[in-house]
């Protein structure tokens, strides 16, 4: 069995882009979040449960997949406000997170589970930028927010 070790630091690395092909691990203009603490791929279908009178448990049937990639990571300027100089090819890395989240624009995003060298997996799909709440404190140096991306449709595993 191979083990996926992350402690490399080019490993679970979170990449969005107004493309498929720029959010891709490696992809030309990708915007590669900094200062990720901690990462979440939830691939999980949507559960109903029901109870009948001749059963002492529960019975259950799978809906739709609520699909989602969540995390953690200190807040970068230019990453969540976007550059003072934008013009780039990637409109998300110009607005930053903050505008992107405000305006409910979908983003295309990679989440590279072993970095971007051929054959390296990773996962990719359409989403919406939610959940970012900015918080600071006295123990805290530095600005901690979590991120969320609420997948649109199903996620893809590929290989780079």
């Amino acid at each position: 069995m191979a083990v996926m070790n992350i402690t490399s630091g080019n490993q679970a690395v979170l990449t969005l882009g107004t493309t498929a092909a720029m959010a891709a691990p490696g992809g030309t203009n990708g915007m590669i979040i900094p200062f990720v603490q901690d990462v979440t791929v939830n691939a999980a279908p949507g559960i109903v449960r029901y109870s009948v009178l001749d059963s002492g448990s529960s019975k259950a049937f799978t809906t739709v997949n609520e699909n989602s990639v969540s995390g953690n990571m200190l807040v970068d300027e230019d990453t969540f406000f976007g550059p003072a100089a934008a013009g780039g090819l990637n409109t998300i890395a110009d607005a930053g997170l903050l505008a992107t989240s405000i305006a409910k624009t979908k983003v295309h995003f990679s989440v590279a589970f072993e970095g971007s060298d051929s054959g390296d997996h990773y996962i990719t799909g359409q989403a919406f930028i939610g959940g970012l709440a900015p918080t600071a404190s006295m123990d805290a140096a530095v600005w901690i927010t979590p991120i969320e991306l609420i997948i649109d449709a199903e996620i893809s595993a590929l290989t780079v």
